[in-house]
């Protein structure tokens, strides 16, 4: 997860514990309930061992839109390793005799490619991968490595972060 989505979030976490609509299970039972004017829906659910969600929308919904949101960018955050694997297998299908870079675009990285058939970016939760796939040449991640910034496939050789394709 990145330092600034877990930031947002535990902020958010920690506002929504200082006003009472997210505290532990055993607390849970000894707070009132919100008055009834106030309440237009509740969402119930769980956040990890021992914690219980009960979240109080206020009159225009706003409340739930936003935990949701920022739950939902969490979750995302968790699944790009599996985001960047399903989008590699899918373009290598697709361009089946090609070499294949999958990126985070928010990386430092280099590209000296020849042949590109295809260019183009999608967003995974917070992030921004280009997806490319060409006949050769050379790409260097100067960022982080791993599954949730890169995945490539085709004919390489690879020494630390920088890729030589072969055509």
């Amino acid at each position: 997860m990145s330092k600034h989505l877990k930031r947002a979030a535990l902020t958010l976490v920690g506002a929504v514990a200082v006003t009472g609509l997210l505290l532990p299970a055993t607390a849970q039972a000894a707070t009132a309930p919100a008055p009834a004017a106030t309440v237009a829906s509740q969402q119930a659910g769980t956040m990890g061992t021992g914690w219980k969600t009960e979240i109080v929308v206020d009159a225009m919904g706003q409340i739930a839109g936003i935990i949701g949101n920022v739950l939902n960018d969490i979750r995302m955050e968790k699944d790009r390793p599996a985001f960047v694997h399903r989008q590699l297998d899918d373009t290598m299908k697709a361009y089946p005799n090609h070499n294949v870079m999958i990126i985070n675009d928010n990386l430092n990285y280099s590209l000296d490619i020849q042949g590109v058939v295809a260019n183009a970016r999608v967003t995974q939760g917070s992030a921004t991968y280009r997806v490319l796939a060409f006949k050769s040449g050379t790409i260097v991640n100067r960022g982080d490595g791993g599954w949730s910034n890169w995945g490539f496939g085709g004919w390489f050789d690879r020494n630390g972060g920088s890729v030589t394709f072969r055509g």
